[in-house]
């Protein structure tokens, strides 16, 4: 993903929606979705190939799209990233942005709402976005969705797609849909973003595509030479984990303590890792 066009563009705003749309997805392919599947990297390749222009001609007028996210509910990291795909979707020539955040009711009551329908290459494509940050609890529980959840322990992975493939994306097979677009969905997809996060590093698996970034006890970060220079606060966890200057800030920031919840560094080798309390995960 670290392009040579991403490392030109100046606007953080620009380099969200880049990363957003040509980052790797955290989650493997093996993991069955079941009778859906991931958005295709074919596809993404395609725009990546397509959008050089787009993205310099973009950062040079960066203020439009700065201006499109700057809403108050898109200090939420999901918020935000919808916002970028909307803007993205509404600007790209290649693509009509056919739905985006329809309510289905019943009874006045909201039974659910999709995200983005869109129309690429001749295909009415159905997409339910996610960008998550899940940090595995138990290492030896890495194949097992429920141990993969979020830093505050509210949520998990097994959770949250079991969620979208039950109950979000079948929203799009409803009349309300079809009658709105006045056209068949050929193919619904999953579009997740985000990172994960192991306390030790691991091999790729049936959840995690890659080895994970990993997360430090707060104990433990006082042994290692690495220091964190950088505070990465929600919405500011997209390109952010991937730092553009060559030479990052080496001045170490100090971190209060007590700790009580994870939080987000960069570190002064340009990883970002969560630091969290020693006893993070473990009396769950």
């Amino acid at each position: 993903m670290q392009s040579k066009l991403y490392h030109k563009l100046k606007s953080k705003t620009v380099r969200d929606l880049y990363w957003l749309l040509f980052s790797e997805a955290p989650l493997s392919d093996d993991y069955d979705l079941t009778p859906y599947s991931l958005f295709p990297v074919e596809i993404t390749n395609k725009w990546k190939r397509a959008t050089v222009d787009y993205f310099l001609e973009l950062d040079k007028n960066a203020f439009e799209i700065e201006n499109f996210v700057k809403r108050r509910k898109n200090s939420r990291l999901g918020f935000y990233a919808e916002a970028l795909l909307s803007y993205f979707f509404q600007t790209f020539r290649e693509i009509e942005l056919l739905l985006q955040n329809f309510q289905i009711n019943i009874e006045k009551r909201t039974i659910g709402e999709i995200d983005f329908i869109i129309l690429y290459n001749e295909k009415v494509i159905h997409l339910e976005c996610s960008v998550k940050y899940y940090m595995l609890k138990k290492l030896n529980d890495f194949n097992d969705g429920s141990q993969w959840v979020g830093p505050r322990l509210r949520d998990n992975l097994k959770l949250k797609l079991g969620k979208i493939v039950t109950n979000q994306i079948p929203m799009g097979l409803k009349k309300e849909v079809q009658d709105k677009i006045n056209r068949p969905i050929d193919i619904s997809y999953m579009f997740i973003k985000g990172v994960f996060f192991a306390e030790e590093a691991i091999l790729p698996g049936r959840i995690n595509r890659s080895s994970p970034n990993t997360f430090i006890r707060i104990s433990e970060l006082k042994k290692l030479e690495i220091k964190p220079v950088e505070i990465l606060s929600r919405p500011d966890w997209l390109s952010s984990l991937v730092p553009v200057k060559n030479n990052i800030n080496l001045e170490s920031i100090a971190i209060e303590e007590p700790l009580e919840n994870p939080i987000l560094y960069l570190f002064n080798d340009k990883k970002a890792r969560f630091v969290v309390p020693d006893d993070w995960g473990l009396n769950d």
